[in-house]
């Protein structure tokens, strides 16, 4: 089989802080390959940003990558000079952030900002660079982009800005292409217009997605892997099919029971009781297990396995290890 695009390995990233060692991103492991999209999946504070972020040496003040490897098409990114890893982003890994208004800047045209990385990255002229902005951004649905491109975040909608992130992201045609709930400012059919063009770039050019989402309906759209994120730990990695057919994780049991359903009609949803878990301190146990319905005293002693399946699939489960919690 050929090399995955993207390889990740034990990837840990701490936050340090005046309130003590935060482990956001605890021994998370995944690949991902050319055309696939990997769905990360979990409850805000999991960790899937934080993830994101440390694949591309972004962390936030107080940040570190303590241990892992992320090999990009062959290449260790963590070992690359700051200098060598700029080449890298937005050129062959671009990601479009969570919250556009503060992460265009306000002072500079759209236009300026979707022209700055193909300058940068391409060598093109201002008037070519200025041209291939307004064709990006009439992919991405911006109407009438050529007058567009001389207006200021400001006084663009929420929506239209997401789309603005979007096009700065696919300005350069990346080969992996990271999108931090890139949806959620877009109404119904600009959303529904969104996934398409991005299923089209991805169907032209390979392109790999990793898909940060709450949003399980747009998993089952997009995505042909998903990884269920839970306490800054990957709890199960499954096919998109698997995942909503056969779960194995009780995490991932108990997210697709909250979800209403449109063939079965109750009068309350079922919900995770607690809370997840702060992650200053070390968890040397199953980090779900006090809001587990399946949990037994192993679970709240020992951490649990992780355990790989026939059909690819993996948990870290203890009742998926002795075999008492399957498909």
């Amino acid at each position: 089989m050929a090399e995955p695009l993207l390889t990740v390995e034990n990837l840990r990233a701490h936050l340090f802080t005046r309130y003590g060692v935060v482990r956001a991103v605890d021994d998370v492991s995944f690949t991902v390959a050319r055309g696939e999209t990997l769905g990360l999946v979990g409850e805000s504070g999991s960790g899937k940003t934080m993830t994101c972020l440390a694949l591309l040496r972004l962390l936030p003040p107080g940040g570190r990558i303590i241990d892992g490897r992320v090999r990009y098409a062959g290449a260790d990114l963590l070992t690359k000079s700051e200098k060598d890893i700029r080449k890298v982003r937005g050129e062959q890994i671009a990601m479009i952030l969570q919250d556009p208004m503060t992460s265009l800047n306000p002072v500079l045209s759209i236009g300026r900002q979707v022209e700055e990385p193909i300058r940068l990255h391409q060598r093109l002229t201002r008037t070519r660079a200025r041209a291939k902005a307004i064709e990006i951004l009439t992919r991405v649905r911006i109407p009438a982009a050529e007058h567009r491109v001389r207006d200021y975040p400001h006084q663009l909608s929420g929506g239209m800005r997401q789309r603005v992130m979007g096009a700065i992201a696919l300005s350069c045609e990346p080969g992996l292409l990271i999108a931090d709930e890139p949806t959620t400012s877009l109404d119904v059919t600009i959303q529904a217009q969104y996934l398409t063009l991005l299923k089209e770039l991805q169907d032209e050019h390979g392109v790999a997605i990793i898909f940060v989402t709450h949003d399980l309906g747009i998993v089952a759209k997009l995505c042909h892997r998903v990884a269920v994120m839970y306490a800054g730990k990957i709890v199960e990695l499954v096919s998109v099919d698997n995942l909503f057919d056969r779960p194995l994780h009780p995490y991932t049991r108990a997210l697709l029971a909250s979800v209403p359903k449109s063939d079965r009609r109750e009068r309350r949803l079922p919900t995770i009781e607690g809370q997840p878990p702060t992650l200053h301190e070390a968890l040397p146990a199953c980090p779900f297990a006090p809001r587990c319905a399946h949990a037994e005293p192993k679970c709240f002693e020992r951490a649990p396995p992780v355990v790989a399946m026939p059909d690819g699939s993996m948990a870290r489960c203890w009742k998926v290890a002795d075999g008492s919690l399957t498909h």
